[in-house]
């Protein structure tokens, strides 16, 4: 395992992802049955990213930065995988932070309490950004290239002129 084929950035990127993950299978809210249940035998009620609480608000996030951190870290093994553009691993960081925040600061119903779950995944996501956000200022990356959609278009391949000696495209029917 060779560590230096990772960058700075996608080391914090790779552990703030896994953490992301283990932070979304933690409690995100906790539901107090209250002492007359209590007495029953029914314990308080926990929910994750993965439970009841909705595929965007977490564990969409939590498999794109597993997702993420294995394209990553798969290189230091030896192991070949496609090259994914900076903006990409920002993108991801800026959308898990929106909506693992979102979903703190608008929470649930009133009993229902938040948990230390969702608080560690939010950092985990800060921690995601601020390494994708390295890694893009690295790339040769600035916050005026998020303005100009064709810098964005040319990171992803797409865009630009067609390489020399390709056929244009068919004429629209």
């Amino acid at each position: 395992m060779d560590l230096s084929k990772i960058s700075k950035g996608g080391q914090i990127f790779s552990a703030a992802g896994i953490v992301y993950f283990i932070a979304s299978l933690l409690p995100w809210y906790t539901f107090d049955v209250g002492p007359e249940l209590r007495s029953i035998g029914i314990e308080d009620v926990s929910a994750n990213a993965w439970g009841d609480l909705g595929f965007l608000w977490g564990a969409l996030w939590a498999i794109l930065f597993l997702a993420a951190t294995l394209a990553l870290v798969l290189p230091a093994f030896g192991v070949s995988v496609p090259k994914f553009p900076a903006a990409g691993y920002l993108a991801v960081a800026a959308l898990a932070t929106l909506f693992t925040v979102l979903k703190l600061l608008i929470g649930e119903d009133d009993p229902i309490e938040t948990s230390f779950g969702i608080i560690l995944a939010v950092v985990a996501a800060l921690g995601a950004l601020f390494g994708a956000f390295t890694m893009f200022k690295d790339a040769g990356g600035s916050l005026s290239d998020l303005k100009d959609m064709n810098k964005m278009k040319s990171q992803f391949g797409g865009g630009g002129t067609p390489p020399p000696g390709m056929p244009p495209p068919p004429p629209p029917r």
